[in-house]
């Protein structure tokens, strides 16, 4: 989607009840995840969010219109909210990880269809189709999350800094997932300090694992 394209429904939908908005992308996202595009239902979708087929339209367009506002939306909801809620000045990339996993986990919650979502049209797709669905995506937000700040030197002297990382980052990753699991099965109920002290569990494992004694 162009940016022109995103001017002109972000501006149709900016008048619009901020609750009825989320109804609608997250109905539209219920949807498209489960079924591919094609035998997704436009019916289901505004029968769900409560509005009437000539309302989405309004907003959207088309069909196709729609689905790709939802990609561009999905960047868009996780790189803005990165950027504004991020500590940039935390110099502990264990820290760091478990932070902009919370921040994910929360945008999940106003969102809870975006992760199923997230997957179709991510699979498959090289870094720059992914890219060229949010036409001014910052490029650099991936190094930044990874290096702005960030005290490499707290790692033991034999560690692979890198492979390091991925660990950490997998970890709290898969951990988000399975709370996120849990919450939709109706197993848990949401508890954000909860949550937050389970994962602090695992960065204190990891970080016995990968910093100087000293620096833990």
């Amino acid at each position: 989607m162009d940016k022109k394209e995103v001017i002109i429904i972000e501006d149709l939908l900016k008048n619009v009840d901020e609750q009825k908005k989320q109804n609608i992308i997250n109905s539209a996202m219920k949807e498209f995840g489960k079924h591919p595009f094609q035998s997704a239902s436009t019916n289901t979708i505004v029968k769900d969010a409560g509005i009437s087929k000539g309302a989405l339209f309004h907003y959207f367009g088309t069909k196709e219109k729609l689905y790709e506002y939802l990609e561009y939306f999905t960047m868009k909801i996780m790189t803005e909210s990165i950027i504004d809620k991020v500590n940039w000045n935390q110099s502990d990339i264990f820290e760091r990880i478990k932070e902009i996993s919370m921040i994910k986990f929360a945008v999940f919650q106003d969102f809870p269809y975006l992760a199923d979502f997230s997957l179709n049209i991510f699979q498959g797709k090289t870094a720059e189709e992914i890219l060229h669905k949010h036409p001014d995506f910052p490029l650099a937000l991936y190094s930044q999350i990874y290096s702005q700040n960030i005290d490499y030197s707290l790692f033991k002297e034999d560690v692979d800094v890198k492979k390091a990382i991925d660990i950490v980052r997998w970890t709290i990753e898969k951990c988000g997932d399975e709370f996120r699991r849990q919450i939709a099965d109706g197993k848990m109920a949401f508890d954000y300090k909860a949550i937050e002290k389970e994962v602090y569990t695992y960065i204190d494992i990891l970080k016995d694992s990968f910093y100087k004694k000293e620096a833990k």
